[in-house]
């Protein structure tokens, strides 16, 4: 976006894809709509399984690894650490960040960062799940077999992870760009 676009869409900051499109451009009245938005999950390993959440509703039942959006001005590791707070009920301790990825609706465009974590305190949970989160049904410590088995997220899971885990984790991968339909 050029400087004369970001001043002219500070001036209207409320106005709509038509207005913009018509004062604008199409390319211009298309980025006011689209969002865009940062997330960030942790992973915790042990025994050879790693720590799931599970997601259910009418459309969906699949696992991923616990995490959420950005909120306010927090960085990437402390949305991981509230959000495991609030999915799990546990404390942890984040080392670093292994695996990085987009993913692309129509209207939205996010970034996901997994952060490895090497300590947590207390026992999983989802007694404490923030209101508003009934399609998180629970969480639960899963081997590679038992996902294997499932619908998980990122897909990662499946196969290089168990890799990584071997190996440390010796570098951040770039998991790609991930189109969801609506």
């Amino acid at each position: 976006m050029s400087r004369g676009d970001s001043q002219i869409l500070a001036m209207m900051p409320d106005i709509g894809q038509q207005l913009g499109q018509s004062i604008l451009g199409s390319s211009i009245g298309e980025r006011i709509s689209m969002r865009y938005g940062i997330s960030a999950a942790g992973i915790i390993v042990e025994d050879d399984e790693v720590l799931m959440a599970h997601h259910v509703g009418p459309d969906y039942d699949f696992w991923t690894l616990p995490g959420g959006r950005l909120e306010g001005n927090e960085s990437v590791f402390d949305c991981a650490k509230r959000e495991l707070a609030e999915e799990t009920s546990l404390a942890v301790e984040l080392d670093r960040i292994v695996y990085i990825q987009e993913f692309a609706e129509p209207d939205y465009h996010f970034c996901k960062f997994f952060i490895l974590c090497n300590g947590y305190v207390g026992e999983p949970t989802i007694a404490n799940k923030p209101d508003g989160e009934d399609h998180l049904v629970g969480v639960s410590f899963l081997s590679k077999p038992e996902i294997q088995a499932l619908e998980v997220y990122p897909q990662v899971l499946y196969d290089q992870f168990w890799n990584d885990v071997a190996d440390d984790f010796p570098q951040t991968r770039y998991l790609g760009l991930q189109h969801i339909k609506p």
